[in-house]
């Protein structure tokens, strides 16, 4: 026998065909009672999942289904399998960890005991929501800043925090060739989040600031405050796209060019624990973006940074989180992100301590340098579920990107309340799928601990309040637990 022969595994089965598969689900569907000749159409259509973008997460994919355009190659438009030829193979994703304690004493030990123990770059919230913009050059007094690069989160201030920032990097002799990170300008996202006219020439004056550091990026093309809002995956791509649009239109007409100014960008979306969703958006997010790329004549990737989601996060059983985060960072790191963000497992709760920072980085440690995550670059392309899903989340992201820009542009689609009736009828919707049971919230809506001794941490500085709202799908649930 040849080994050709020995390699045709069961080859004593009957062929495996849509038909015979169709035949089995409904045996079972009958068996479980549900009334199948009743259903109209194929069999399958009652597994079938729906999304809150309007199409459906099918039971079973098959190559037929993989109608998605050619993906390409890893390092090339449409940049869909990833923005680097090699991935993360070599180095793994960068590990970036958000600090926001208002104690500039308490925010200057995390952050070297951070940078002691795997991660390698800082997300730094400055100014009334975090860290005093005045301190700030004591906080990162013991930081070697061309290793460990900073990305500013200082809102209004964004202007003043990054010339202390920049003036940081000279008083430590770091040359301009070497200074990375990102300055954190988000204009829209602000506005967003406030509800408040935000300029969007500002991302012109940060990006003047900028442009003699090759390496430094100056613009946030921020997604979290819709995702965070109740947006669906669709809604969080085309809302992030039009930011990037705008942010290109302001830079180019300032007198940059649009590499220049592309150059200043970085995207963050949010990771869930729906990982196929997650894997899916970031490769959909680059498809989109190199679609906006191509029309304006260049072909450049944007880097992507990846934050797990605040709405998942619970208050009550918050040792579930732990398992949601690690969920969303492995989707994060599958689908490409360059930097991905684990949120502690009591950031619901209020500032995290020591242990819960520790959990965060140690989860993308074990996935990055024990199970290997990074070692495969792409490793869910070609899955007929994933491509066809990823290109679904990008017609459905261009539909609402389109959408927004007939309305005259995101800050236009701000004020006018377009985006927060979208968004509110998609939260809404994801509310009542909670309230009757079809989706479930483990440790709250499902299998709640109700003798569970609370944690306690200390409050968070005050959020920006007045835009989009910020939701947690948690909450009322608990809040009628502990009632």
């Amino acid at each position: 026998m040849t080994s050709a022969d020995q390699l045709k595994l069961a080859s004593e089965f009957d062929p495996a065909t849509r038909n015979r598969w169709q035949t089995l689900v409904e045996k079972v569907l009958r068996r479980s009672g549900a009334d199948v000749d009743a259903h109209a159409g194929p069999v399958e259509e009652l597994l079938a999942t729906p999304t809150y973008d309007g199409f459906p997460v099918e039971p079973l994919y098959t190559a037929e289904d993989d109608t998605a355009p050619d993906t390409g190659f890893p390092g090339l438009p449409p940049f869909t399998r990833g923005a680097r030829p090699d991935g993360a193979v070599a180095t793994g994703w960068d590990v970036r960890q958000r600090h926001a304690h208002p104690d500039p004493a308490v925010t200057r030990q995390a952050v070297l005991t951070d940078l002691e123990n795997g991660v390698t770059s800082l997300w730094l919230v400055v100014g009334e929501r975090g860290v005093p913009l005045d301190a700030l050059a004591g906080v990162l007094a013991e930081v070697y800043l061309d290793l460990a690069p900073i990305t500013l989160d200082a809102g209004a201030d964004v202007v003043a925090a990054a010339r202390v920032l920049l003036d940081l990097h000279a008083d430590k002799g770091i040359q301009a060739s070497e200074v990375r990170g990102n300055l954190g300008a988000d204009p829209l996202g602000l506005r967003a989040r406030t509800g408040r006219p935000h300029d969007v020439g500002t991302v012109v004056e940060v990006a003047r600031t900028a442009q003699r550091y090759e390496k430094l990026r100056s613009v946030v093309v921020d997604a979290l405050p819709y995702h965070e809002a109740g947006s669906s995956d669709g809604q969080e791509l085309g809302y992030a796209l039009a930011t990037a649009v705008a942010y290109l239109r302001a830079l180019t007409g300032a007198g940059l060019s649009v590499a220049d100014a592309a150059r200043q960008l970085e995207f963050r979306f949010a990771a869930t624990a729906d990982q196929f969703a997650t894997i899916a958006k970031l490769r959909a997010a680059r498809r989109l973006w190199a679609r906006v790329a191509e029309v304006s004549g260049i072909s450049t990737a944007v880097p992507q940074h990846a934050v797990t989601s605040a709405t998942m996060m619970t208050r009550r059983d918050p040792w579930n989180n732990m398992l949601r985060t690690t969920l969303a960072c492995f989707a994060a790191g599958v689908g490409g992100a360059d930097a991905v963000t684990v949120q502690p497992f009591d950031a619901a709760i209020g500032l995290p301590d020591s242990f819960a920072r520790r959990i965060a980085r140690n989860t993308q440690t074990i996935l990055v340098e024990e199970s290997r995550v990074a070692g495969v670059i792409d490793p869910a392309g070609g899955s007929w579920y994933v491509e066809r899903h990823t290109d679904e989340l990008a017609k459905a992201g261009w539909a609402v990107f389109q959408e927004v820009e007939r309305a005259g542009g995101l800050a236009a689609a701000l004020d006018s309340g377009l985006v927060e009736e979208r968004v509110t009828a998609v939260r809404d919707a994801r509310t009542a799928r909670l309230d009757a049971g079809d989706e479930a919230i483990t440790g709250v809506t499902v299998f709640p601990n109700k003798d569970e001794k609370p944690l306690t941490r200390a409050p968070e500085p005050a959020q920006p309040s007045g835009g989009l709202p910020r939701v947690r799908y948690a909450e009322p649930f608990e809040a009628a637990l502990e009632g």
